[in-house]
């Protein structure tokens, strides 16, 4: 008897447990609301950073950014951002799963009892947000235990200020049965009788299903406030449309307040140039799947089983739409004007650039100026006087913000050890992505100090300033603002071009680099001409055929058309465009310099894919799916002008700044799963992209000793980025990550190749 007594309570214990209304809402959840479990396992993914670490997505969460730094306002904005997801969720899933538990109409505020309830997801996720915030900002921010505390209590009053909001306007709002009918509900006194008074309702049937018994979720428990459980009362004997009215009449404010959420969504996007309203990152993303996720709920209020089926047509219908170009909204480069006639992007227009010999030989003798006007400025030295200068060409390699940090510092520092002699040697500088807008912001520091508008160019706010971020406004751009109607303008000049998260990286750009970068292509021609800098070019990829894009302050057709030889017959097929020759009637010569760095940094999602103003458009992305390293156009360059080189210089040297090694490291392998061997394929092309770049760069380079009369010696700086301390590829860095960029500078390779490059810049001749 007694074993058989132990049995009964052991599984009396289970049935409480199992049949607690917390759990049966898991259960509903995993079994029915699977659309809402996604969000919640991406947010999990990212704050576990287990999703999209190699973009640095976890570090929008972990370590947001408000005004420029990391602050317990900044964790402030994001716990409220955590504590709108929240009750999105409790709105959503009261929505769908209400009518599965009708007892809940016999309590009083149903609601906000349901709330209370389905606390298991919410808090597990808030718990695990707060630890994951803890040891990320001991380890990569180097931040105190003390401060971090403080941090992630200005979370939690975030999060708790939006449910604060949020819960009293449901409390004022929601009616129970007592306030609708005069019936006492659950949680009123059990010995008091109250008389119902008998109501006459309309046969409203909406919610017809929930005369189904079979639809009914059984629940024995529940909590009634924060530390009591009741059980849960019977509901059959009530008229099944009071319980029903009771429902709706919650669903109705809960609709009220996810309108005032999208509002006040758009709202923040039309004040998004006011840096306040730039909320973190994180913060946006939240507020994102909030939107969507209060969209979903609605949607299937609407529509219930139909509103996956409607949703998918909906999907194809829109899909159409895009296609025919009636909503399909493009991106635009600054400065160009996209109302002209369009020159004609076909096989027949091009041949026309490139075979013309006398853009070739204009364009070759306005670079041979630049070359003996750089020369004569190396000659001026009087450590040069009678010598042939080496010639250097620096190529910098993509890679988001790390990529930009690291070609700055690189070259900053190699270049005041030199005492500017790197910068003075540099004739070219190439490349792709952040690194080339490193390069620039470097280059128009060197400019400003050859003009006497500053003193240095190796101050720390310097490296401060190219190290900011820069993805906060972006993806607050792309919350805001893109994923809806892009209704608002922007106008640069005379010309009007739609705002969207690319002015939002531009606008961060110029403003990280206090506005110095603010020019036009045009204007840095005359500074190159007179080789007070050296020339840049950007080669962004043209999507429609794979072609390079060639911007340049300068005329360089030479890059783009086919040598002829007179040995070789074969189709000819050009290298890419000029930009400023086939763009000339659309102002190609006012595209703001700041548009040239974002087409060459064209991360897809992060901005968008640029089209320009030609018949038919012309889309162009990031350099690196070509040219990475930006040695393709520096190999060309020098066989153009190889015997100018070979006579004038003591040799080349070509400095690769790199954000990974040339010799990729060994890294242990697992055993992959059925997905990853499915994705092995695909995924080995794109991480050994750069590797047979690599490859087809070195034939080049063992090719260019056949035709050129001259040493040609490359250095790497290359940053030491492997797993599992890889730096991510993103516009957003931690402190840890910025730390381990400067201070791969003294990594005894990088200072071997810096002493060699010091001995070859040494050996003028």
């Amino acid at each position: 008897m007694q074993f058989i007594k132990q049995k009964i309570d052991r599984y009396q214990r289970l049935r409480k447990i199992v049949y607690f209304f917390p759990i049966q809402l898991l259960l509903v959840h995993i079994k029915k609301n699977h659309t809402m479990l996604v969000y919640w396992l991406v947010l999990f993914g990212f704050i576990l950073q287990k999703i999209a670490p190699k973009y640095g997505i976890p570090y929008l969460f972990l370590n947001p950014e408000y005004l420029d730094e990391v602050s317990v306002w900044s964790y402030l904005i994001v716990g409220f951002g955590v504590g709108g997801f929240i009750m999105a969720f409790n709105i959503s899933s009261y929505i769908m799963n209400a009518f599965r538990f009708p007892f809940l109409a016999t309590t009083s505020n149903p609601f906000l009892k349901y709330c209370l309830n389905n606390f298991i997801i919410p808090i597990t996720f808030v718990a695990v947000y707060c630890v994951q915030i803890y040891f990320f900002q001991i380890r990569h921010q180097f931040l105190s235990p003390k401060d971090t505390i403080y941090e992630i209590l200005a979370f939690l009053l975030g999060i708790f200020v939006f449910l604060f909001v949020s819960i009293s306007y449901f409390f004022r709002t929601n009616k129970d049965l007592f306030k609708m009918f005069g019936i006492k509900t659950e949680d009123d006194n059990e010995h008091k009788k109250y008389h119902t008074r008998r109501v006459i309702l309309k046969k409203n049937m909406d919610w017809h299903t929930i005369n189904k018994s079979q639809r009914d979720w059984y629940v024995e428990t529940y909590l009634s406030s924060f530390f009591k459980i009741r059980k849960a009362r019977d509901f059959h004997h009530y008229d099944k449309e009071m319980l029903i009215n009771v429902f709706k009449q919650n669903q109705t404010n809960a609709a009220i307040f996810e309108i005032v959420v999208v509002v006040s969504l758009l709202i923040l996007g039309l004040f998004r140039d006011n840096v306040y309203f730039a909320i973190p990152a994180g913060g946006s993303i939240l507020l994102l799947f909030t939107m969507y996720l209060m969209l979903n709920s609605a949607v299937y209020n609407w529509l219930r089983g139909w509103s996956t089926t409607v949703l998918v047509i909906a999907f194809l219908i829109i899909n159409s739409i895009f296609a025919w170009n009636l909503l399909y909204v493009t991106n635009e480069a600054y400065g160009l004007n996209y109302h002209n006639q369009k020159p004609r992007y076909t096989r027949q227009n091009l041949s026309k650039y490139e075979s013309n010999k006398e853009y070739l030989e204009e364009d070759i003798k306005n670079t041979l100026e630049i070359l003996n006007n750089w020369r004569l400025k190396n000659a001026e030295c009087s450590i040069h006087k009678h010598k042939k200068p080496k010639l250097v060409m620096i190529n910098a390699s993509g890679g988001g913000l790390r990529s930009a940090l690291w070609t700055f510092y690189s070259i900053q520092y190699a270049d005041s050890v030199l005492q500017g002699e790197l910068l003075r040697h540099t004739a070219l500088i190439s490349g792709a992505s952040g690194g080339m807008l490193g390069a620039a912001y470097l280059r128009e520091l060197m400019l400003r100090k050859e003009t006497n508008k500053i003193r240095t160019l190796y101050r720390k706010d310097y490296v401060e300033n190219i190290s900011k971020d820069i993805l906060n406004p972006i993806v607050f751009a792309m919350t805001v603002n893109d994923l809806f109607l892009r209704f608002e303008n922007i106008k640069i000049g005379n010309k009007q071009y739609k705002k969207d998260r690319a002015y939002a990286l531009e606008s961060k750009i110029n403003q990280n680099t206090r506005y110095i970068l603010d020019k036009k292509l045009i204007d840095y021609e005359q500074d190159e001409k007179s080789a007070k800098i050296p020339m840049m070019i950007f080669t962004p990829s043209i999507l429609n055929d794979g072609r390079k894009l060639f911007i340049s302050s300068q005329h360089v057709s030479y890059l783009i058309q086919n040598n002829s030889t007179k040995n070789i017959h074969k189709y000819a097929m050009s290298e890419g465009i000029e930009f400023r020759r086939f763009f000339q009637e659309q102002d190609a010569d006012s595209l703001l310099f700041t548009s040239a760095i974002r087409m060459s940094a064209t991360f897809p999602f992060v901005s968008p894919v640029v089209s320009l103003p030609s018949n038919p458009v012309v889309n162009v992305v990031d350099a690196g799916g070509r040219d990475n390293f930006g040695l393709e156009t520096s190999i060309k360059f020098l066989y153009t002008f190889r015997n100018w080189i070979s006579t004038n210089t003591s040799g080349v040297v070509i400095l690769q700044i790199r954000d990974r090694r040339k010799q990729k490291a060994d890294e242990p392998t697992s055993n992959p799963t059925l997905i990853q061997s499915v994705a092995a394929p695909a995924q080995s092309l794109y991480d050994n992209l750069f590797s047979v770049q690599d490859l087809n760069q070195n034939a080049l380079l063992n090719y260019a000793g056949l035709w050129f009369d001259g040493r040609i010696d490359v250095v790497d700086f290359e940053l030491r980025n492997e797993k599992p301390d890889k730096i991510s590829l993103s516009w957003h860095l931690t402190k840890k990550e910025k730390k381990k960029i400067v201070e791969s500078i003294d990594l005894p390779e990088n200072q071997l190749a810096f002493r060699r490059l010091l001995m070859l810049l040494a050996e003028d001749e």
